[in-house]
């Protein structure tokens, strides 16, 4: 492709799909009006009507969120509404708002009282290492800024947008600000912060908009308001004034892809199943309730991870076990028999803040969380969550896993905490599934390392490969200064996902792979020639991934792995993997997928 000297490509992050050509429209970042907000005392006898104020202000903004979630299931349906029931939550939270009212009464002002305790829960948040979590602080920071512009009875200046289609650059975008976008006129959108695990991701993802975060701030100076811009949203790519043959190979690109969609959907219901027939399952990552139907949408055979954190980081009260049997209960209805493999709490008590556990970690990435928070500091809420499970198991195929085990001792204590858990539900005469399938993460090298041993305690494994190459090489892929070094074909990586496949092969139990590389082709081949016998993604790969093993042979893939475990970098072992697909798929080659 030829680039003339006007042309300046940008390397992003990929968020949602899509390419989009158009006029750039700039958004110049806001003063937050949380952050711009004066402290001044309020006199004894004015408290009660300032905790009045700030009741109203709540109400008020609670009403604002209840007409946005209508307007968005107007626009969409009840999968992007419910990401608003997150912010319902917050302005509801009681632990919140009594600490603000509390302040009041000591004479602070609302808006003061409001930006204090604000303030503390977003540093707290945003110092998490997990980015998923980290994400919900922009939806704290977006609800704040209603409060306080109810209570001040101002409004966030409304910058109007041109008539013409265009694409949007912004420092960042709320949620809501998202989920207003026109469809019709806004092409897409590039933005300097953010995760492909924010909510003004996802939403872009359901509203098919191709969408790129973590734009470079150089290209600010770049970008004019009416400069000519491309939008690679799979390949997180921002090209400034491109040259014509830039423009032909994207418009080209529109429309392989938008064939290339049509083909995938009709073969939903098909089998991935390879040419010399070994069938793989592919199932779908859960993030909340709502988002089950597009997951049944894709064609997946089923749900092969559901994040159940969401449902304690976003409520005034940790939720109860008849909640929780209820929301199982309802997703193993819905996917009528089909698996539904829950996860235990996987987070710290540093991310439920007081709720959870008082204590602050140094380092809580590597301290009390996920299981261990449950066996040693938490076992009440382990036990109101297993059974919920439990319970909830005679309704479809309900599995458990649990996360982030490091050696066999936890494992055994687990199974103890089960068969009491059951013993103490036959006490009370409550159904459940007894031969319910007990399985857990690999993703600390430790538990990589005596998959043999773990192997025969359980049902299933699942890899789940992002923390697994954290752990591995000792990097976090959040950080840009050393974001390079996250490979997944690392050697290290690879042979830990070997052994841990063999050693699930050796005793009978199925192995899955629910991280970043279920989803992503280039690294198809290499899972599949392992024998993996699941992958866990979002569904928006789900198609693709099943027709690439349609694709494939099993043989092939298994000779591919042989020479992979053999290399010495992790670029060599890529090269592998994408031999084969471009062998197996060149009429891909035009898509610009990663690996092709």
């Amino acid at each position: 492709m030829n680039v003339n000297p006007h042309e300046l490509k940008f390397q992003a992050v990929a968020a949602s799909p899509g390419i989009a050509i158009g006029q750039a429209f700039i958004i110049l970042p806001q003063v937050s009006s949380y952050e711009n907000v004066l402290e001044r005392v309020i006199p004894e006898s004015q408290i009660d009507s300032e905790i009045e104020r700030f009741n109203r202000a709540l109400e008020q903004c609670r009403q604002q969120i209840i007409n946005m979630q209508q307007r968005v299931q107007d626009k969409f349906d009840s999968r992007e509404a419910g990401i608003f029931d997150a912010h319902l939550l917050i302005a509801d939270d009681q632990i919140l708002n009594d600490e603000v009212k509390t302040l009041i009464g000591k004479g602070v002002n609302a808006e003061a009282a409001y930006k204090r305790v604000i303030t503390r829960y977003v540093n707290a948040i945003e110092s998490i290492p997990d980015s998923y979590i980290r994400e919900r602080a922009n939806d704290i920071k977006d609800i704040a800024s209603r409060v306080i512009n109810n209570l001040t009875r101002e409004s966030t200046p409304v910058v109007k947008p041109p008539d013409t289609p265009h694409i949007v650059i912004a420092h960042d975008l709320t949620p809501s600000e998202t989920a207003l976008m026109d469809r019709k006129t806004i092409l897409g959108f590039a933005v300097e912060t953010g995760s492909t695990t924010s909510h003004t991701a996802i939403l872009a993802r359901s509203m098919q908009m191709p969408a790129i975060v973590g734009l470079p701030h150089e290209a600010f100076t770049e970008i004019k308001n009416g400069s000519m811009i491309i939008v690679d949203g799979g390949n997180g790519e921002l090209f400034v004034n491109p040259a014509q043959e830039t423009l032909d190979f994207y418009r080209e690109r529109i429309a392989l892809e938008h064939n290339f969609a049509i083909s995938l959907a009709g073969e939903r219901s098909l089998p991935a199943q390879t040419t010399d027939n070994y069938e793989v399952k592919l199932y779908g990552n859960l993030e909340t309730a709502e988002d089950l139907s597009a997951i049944i949408e894709s064609g997946a055979g089923g749900v092969g991870l559901f994040r159940t954190e969401y449902m304690f980081i976003n409520t005034a009260v940790l939720p109860s076990e008849d909640k929780q049997y209820q929301i199982y209960s309802d997703l193993a209805r819905r996917i009528h028999g089909a698996p539904l493999v829950i996860r235990t709490l996987d987070i710290g008590g540093d991310k439920l803040e007081s709720r959870i556990d008082a204590t602050m970690e140094a380092n809580p990435f590597l301290g009390l969380r996920a299981i261990r928070l449950c066996l040693k500091s938490r076992i009440d809420i382990f036990r109101a969550q297993l059974r919920a499970i439990l319970r909830a198991s005679i309704h479809g195929d309900i599995r458990v896993m649990f996360p982030m085990i490091s050696c066999v001792e936890e494992v055994i204590e687990i199974k103890s905490f089960v068969a009491k858990m059951m013993s103490e539900l036959k006490s009370e005469n409550i159904a459940f599934n007894q031969d319910i399938k007990l399985g857990i993460m690999i993703e600390i090298p430790s538990a990589a390392l005596i998959a043999e041993k773990l192997a025969p305690l359980v049902d299933f494994f699942s890899i789940g490969t992002n923390d697994l190459i954290q752990y591995s090489i000792a990097i976090d892929r959040n950080n840009d200064r050393v974001a390079y070094l996250y490979q997944p074909t690392h050697p290290a990586v690879l042979e830990l996902i070997h052994r841990t496949v063999c050693a699930a092969r050796n005793h009978g139990i199925a192995v899955s792979i629910c991280g970043e590389m279920a989803g992503n082709p280039i690294y198809t081949p290499l899972l599949v020639g392992m024998g993996v016998h699941e992958l866990s993604m979002g569904p928006n790969s789900i198609g693709i991934i099943r027709r690439i093993i349609r694709m494939m042979n099993k043989k092939d893939a298994e000779t591919a792995v042989a020479k992979a475990l053999k290399c010495t970098t992790a670029e060599e072992a890529l090269k592998v993997s994408a031999g084969i697909l471009r062998s197996i798929a060149p009429d891909m080659v035009g898509l610009g997928m990663p690996g092709f």
